[in-house]
């Protein structure tokens, strides 16, 4: 064997070393991704609701399903050579590929968009995540809303829960974006001929008409009753105070679905949140006469005990009814230490005053034997 059979050529020592170099080099510019790492991610390919890009990793990121989905109109804005910020979701796959998410970017971007459209009065896309009593919770482009029942329109309230995943098309109603809140209407598109006949007929309704209406709807603070103006169906509010001019506590049990009640109108309200129309405000009580009049013309002052209910407690006293209808306040001074009063509970009382011009009565309290102090 000759002396330089053991010594490596310089050709192969100088291709070696320049092949360890570049691998090297190549290494170090390759990224170690973590979870929830957030990079600047250029846009290679979109195809097959999958968004392929090149974020410096040993190979492509991918936006697939879920992630895909609920940014998908922000991702159909992208085109290749476009640069977006991407969270890692998975740093690396079995098939050695990152999963990716640009719902940062696509979050942004669509308040934006929302903003524009809600100014624009524009339609926009939204995917249905799931149902609820209240309406259908929605995405866009990674923002959260809600499409109130009250702004479904017929056909998809038929069967709400099918639409769970699906796209359909809505206006914005309400959008803040420091509070993270967006809600839209779904009706607004799909019954927009109905609407615009019932934003026609609420201008033609004026104060102190009356009609005969529908109860619709029964909730805690009042009853939703429906009422027909030139033949359009229209929705307005009777306020529990504004059923009756007693205390009315429980209106179930005073009212039921599908009654037919005599209302008047008192006013226009603003629309709720997430509706395109406001509602008619009623009342059922001012279609009757007001007792309160007929009623205190019974009462004497300081001498005649009146049998009571304590109505409610607040920071002034005890409001105490003394008649259907009529009602006097019991001032927090007027009340012995000791005594125990709570709502519902009866209570003897003498009219100390009577404000007739404000409808207002004060009220004492009987006493076994006056307190020292009592004034």
């Amino acid at each position: 064997m000759s002396r330089n059979s053991s010594v490596p050529k310089l050709n192969q020592l100088s291709s070696d070393g320049l092949m360890g170099q570049l691998l090297a080099q190549q290494q170090t510019k390759l990224q170690i991704l973590t979870p929830g790492q957030v990079l600047d991610g250029k846009v290679l390919e979109i195809r097959n609701k999958v968004l392929i890009l090149d974020v410096g990793a040993k190979s492509e990121g991918l936006v697939v399903d879920r992630e895909f989905e609920s940014a998908a109109s922000f991702i159909n804005t992208l085109k290749p050579g476009d640069r977006v910020q991407v969270t890692v979701v998975v740093p690396e796959t079995s098939s050695g590929q990152p999963l990716l998410s640009v719902g940062k970017a696509a979050e942004e971007s669509g308040w934006k968009r929302l903003e524009q459209a809600s100014r624009d009065k524009a339609e926009v896309e939204v995917r249905v995540e799931n149902f609820s009593r209240g309406g259908l919770s929605v995405v866009f482009d990674g923002i959260y809303g809600f499409v109130p029942t009250s702004q479904i329109g017929s056909e998809i309230a038929k069967n709400p829960q099918a639409y769970t995943g699906k796209t359909i098309k809505v206006k914005v109603s309400e959008i803040n974006k420091g509070e993270e809140r967006a809600v839209f209407s779904e009706k607004a598109i799909s019954e927009a001929g109905v609407i615009a006949s019932q934003e026609e007929a609420l201008k033609n309704i004026k104060e102190g008409e009356k009609f005969t209406g529908r109860v619709v709807g029964i909730v805690n603070f009042g009853v939703f009753v429906q009422i027909l103006k030139d033949g359009i169906q229209l929705d307005g509010l009777v306020h529990l105070s504004e059923i009756s001019w007693g205390k009315t506590p429980d209106p179930t049990k005073t009212l039921a679905e599908g009654q037919e009640v005599e209302v008047v109108v008192i006013g226009p309200t603003s629309p709720s949140r997430g509706e395109s129309t406001g509602r008619l405000a009623l009342s059922i009580k001012r279609t009757q006469e007001d007792p309160w009049g007929k009623q205190v013309e019974k009462f004497t002052l300081d001498q005649q005990v009146v049998k009571g209910m304590i109505t409610k407690m607040s920071d002034a006293g005890a409001f105490i009814e003394v008649a259907p209808g009529v009602e006097g306040l019991l001032r927090f001074n007027k009340i012995p230490d000791g005594a125990s009063l709570k709502e519902g509970a009866p209570v003897d009382v003498f009219i100390e005053e009577i404000d007739r011009k404000n409808k207002k009565i004060a009220l004492g309290m009987v006493l076994k034997a006056k307190p020292v102090g009592y004034k």
